[in-house]
């Protein structure tokens, strides 16, 4: 058996304990972030390594005219996802994402959700070029991952609890292979849901030349008031430093 079947095996394997799991905080939390972000009901989301269908299901929700494709090696992870959530506007499909194709034409989202420390290292830069290349400048990249020092911390410690291939993914190879696939980072975040610093969040988009876009202009009347009343605070301060 080689690699790619051994990980199909695995999660294939792997279908009951997810859908006795359920959708947990983590996945509820991508969500949340992704709402944050602005996911509305007529967008299109490519999601790659959808497992189950969790996070489509909440995706689901959202988007009521949109497109969901939502794509993962496991077959019989597919094949459950397409018995319990499919939809006319969600598109189930068993590929290996590091080939993905894809009918959407530049979707709005794309995400990689606890899937990179998954795939191998040296693969990583292919993918990162092929999903640059099914994007605009309206689209957003978003990656779910957790931090390398609490991979590390599990292969030490509870190697028994992790899957077929787990992985760190380090910080400053991954920036390095996203700036090479004419990605810009813009938001950072790490953060905990059961233990602090567990998981990164990161939002990428293409690379645009910079322009001279005044923040006034795309304010509310209510936040253009509120930065008057700052700048007038400020001024107050200056005059007795």
């Amino acid at each position: 058996m080689d690699e790619k079947q051994t990980v199909e095996a695995f999660y294939d394997s792997y279908v009951p304990s997810q859908s006795e799991t359920g959708i947990n905080d983590r996945i509820f939390s991508v969500y949340e972030r992704m709402l944050g972000l602005g996911l509305s009901a007529s967008d299109e989301v490519l999601e790659l390594g959808c497992g189950i269908g969790l996070l489509t299901y909440l995706l689901k929700r959202t988007i009521h005219s949109g497109k969901i494709e939502a794509i993962d090696i496991s077959e019989a992870s597919i094949a459950y996802a397409k018995e319990k959530f499919a939809s006319a506007r969600v598109q189930f499909k068993t590929q290996d994402i590091t080939e993905f194709e894809t009918q959407l034409k530049f979707p709005r989202f794309i995400t990689l959700i606890d899937v990179l420390e998954h795939i191998p290292l040296e693969k990583h830069s292919a993918l990162f070029q092929r999903i640059a290349g099914v994007m605009n400048e309206a689209s957003l990249f978003v990656i779910n991952l957790p931090n390398p020092d609490y991979i590390e911390y599990d292969i030490a410690l509870e190697a028994e609890s992790l899957q077929v291939i787990d992985q760190p993914v380090p910080f400053a190879a991954m920036i390095q292979q996203l700036d090479q696939a004419n990605l810009e980072l813009l938001r950072y975040e790490k953060y905990g849901i059961w233990h602090h610093d567990e998981y990164q969040w990161f939002v990428l988009r293409i690379k645009r030349p910079f322009q001279e876009l005044p923040i006034d202009d795309s304010l509310s009347f209510w936040e253009k008031v509120n930065r008057r009343i700052k700048r007038y605070k400020m001024r107050r301060l200056g005059k007795h430093a």
